[in-house]
């Protein structure tokens, strides 16, 4: 089915550089099948080459564009990390990124090599048809975090969410996605997302979204057109 994506007006006041993006897919299980066979690379050894480190990683660019936004948020930066600073933390520290999903193992390496945030959710398990970036909605909106408590993930008014109506998707831009929605063993349809919210991030952005696209289109999924927006204006997934 489609999907209608848009940036909602009130974040773009809140983060008026704010860019995101997308595509479907479709045929997921073989592209899974073929990349558990092969995996995609997952190191650290990028990361060292363009000198990055454990002690100067949240002095990167890109990363502190990231801290500044969690920051708006309402959140401790420090606390509530980005997914790229996460991701990178761990490979920097020695520890690998392995979970039992190889497309989630595939994103998660694609995500370190551009330092930009990807995350994938289950089409059929969405409540609707239409996504927006949005600021949270206290009171109205749900969240059920993938291996947390919705109790220490607050739906502030100043919180930035991907939101299907009112189901949070993910929270604080891309810090927790939500285990209602998330990639699982059997997914086959799915749609992931990307987004920047400053303009270091931008080059990034589109680079680990066409990154990941080839990947998957390579190992036999069926991959839609990737999707940009920085405005309010929906764009359509397909």
């Amino acid at each position: 089915m489609p999907l209608t994506f848009s940036l909602s007006p009130t974040l773009l006041d809140r983060f008026p550089d704010c860019r995101a993006g997308g595509f479907l897919v479709h045929g997921l299980q073989t592209a899974a099948a073929r990349l558990a066979e092969e995996p995609e690379p997952l190191s650290a050894a990028a990361l060292e080459a363009a000198g990055i480190t454990q002690q100067n990683l949240a002095d990167e660019p890109r990363i502190q564009a990231w801290r500044r936004a969690i920051a708006r948020c309402g959140l401790k930066p420090s606390t509530y990390k980005s997914s790229p600073e996460q991701l990178a933390g761990r490979l920097l520290r020695g520890k690998g990124i392995s979970t039992p999903l190889p497309v989630v193992n595939a994103y998660c390496a694609v995500s370190v090599r551009h330092l930009a945030p990807l995350g994938g959710y289950d089409l059929r398990r969405l409540p609707g048809p239409v996504i927006t970036l949005r600021l949270a909605r206290p009171g109205e909106d749900l969240f059920q975090p993938l291996g947390g408590r919705p109790e220490d993930m607050p739906l502030t008014g100043d919180v930035a969410v991907y939101a299907c109506g009112s189901e949070v998707i993910c929270w604080a831009f891309n810090h927790r996605d939500s285990a209602r929605t998330c990639l699982e063993a059997g997914t086959d349809e799915a749609v992931f997302f990307s987004e920047a919210a400053a303009p270091e991030q931008h080059a990034g952005l589109e680079a680990a979204l066409r990154d990941l696209a080839d990947l998957l289109a390579r190992n036999g999924a069926r991959v839609g057109e990737i999707q940009l927006t920085d405005s309010a204006e929906p764009v359509v997934l397909t």
